[in-house]
């Protein structure tokens, strides 16, 4: 998880591919964080491809640096919940909506869509967040879930469709942590083992709110956090996981105060 500040940039990797869930925000009409952050990192991983880029829903804080991105490099296929007039869809690239089911294979790790489902709300009325595409990741190591920032609406609705399928060992915890989502019932199901926040230093509303860290501290969940611990590195390997905070693997004096 790269650290864009208020937004969320993931990046997964297996032997041999890679995918981009979401692009982190704009910052203005010169500037976002796909050439800012998203672009430098791959160069400097040697990453000159994606095979997928993901935008989980239409909020400029996931999408804002999609454009810069699917200029600047080759992107194999173009997941999303956008609408089909997108100005992204546009891009040279295969797009594809993400729905639940759909999934693939990469060099012995599972993807695989969770929501929104083909019954979820759509339209110019629904809530983008609810319609974001919910990822599914596991290898031999364990299991991750991304989820966008999906509120009540959609956990409740996975919980009920699908509740075999949440449990992780890592969680995106769901819309930075803000009191619409991250339910009493939605942690206790994910149970995850470490719970990552996606959240901009100071940010304007207040995430992560206080009761919903609390929900993850008494599900036993170790709390990571971008705004703390900057870009935060989860590498499964069989019978180990491992967790890196660049703020800690890589300190700095003034990082103490």
């Amino acid at each position: 998880m790269l650290d864009v500040g208020q937004g969320l940039a993931v990046l997964a990797r297996t032997e041999k591919h890679a995918l981009l869930y979401d692009s982190g925000p704009a910052f203005n009409a010169f500037s976002d964080s796909g050439s800012r952050v998203i672009l430098p990192y791959l160069r400097g991983e040697g990453i000159d491809s994606l095979d997928a880029l993901v935008v989980s829903h239409d909020d400029r804080d996931h999408s804002g640096g999609a454009g810069s991105v699917l200029e600047a490099m080759s992107v194999g296929l173009l997941w999303s919940s956008l609408s089909p007039d997108h100005v992204l869809l546009s891009a040279n690239a295969w797009r594809v909506p993400c729905v639940a089911e759909r999934k693939w294979h990469w060099d012995g790790v599972s993807f695989e869509f969770l929501h929104p489902h083909a019954e979820t709300p759509s339209g110019r009325t629904a809530r983008a967040n609810n319609r974001s595409c919910v990822l599914r990741i596991e290898a031999p190591a364990g299991r991750v879930l991304l989820t966008g920032d999906i509120e009540r609406a959609a956990e409740r609705e996975l919980l009920q469709r699908v509740p075999a399928l949440l449990p992780a060992e890592a969680l995106l915890v769901p819309h930075h942590g803000s009191g619409s989502s991250s339910t009493p019932e939605f942690v206790k199901q994910v149970a995850p083992r470490h719970a990552v926040f996606a959240v901009g230093h100071r940010n304007r509303f207040g995430h992560p709110r206080e009761d919903v860290l609390a929900r993850y501290r008494e599900a036993g969940s170790g709390l990571l956090r971008t705004d703390t611990g900057g870009a935060i590195q989860l590498r499964f390997a069989p019978g180990n996981l491992r967790v890196d905070a660049e703020r800690v693997r890589a300190g700095r004096y003034w990082h103490e105060s």
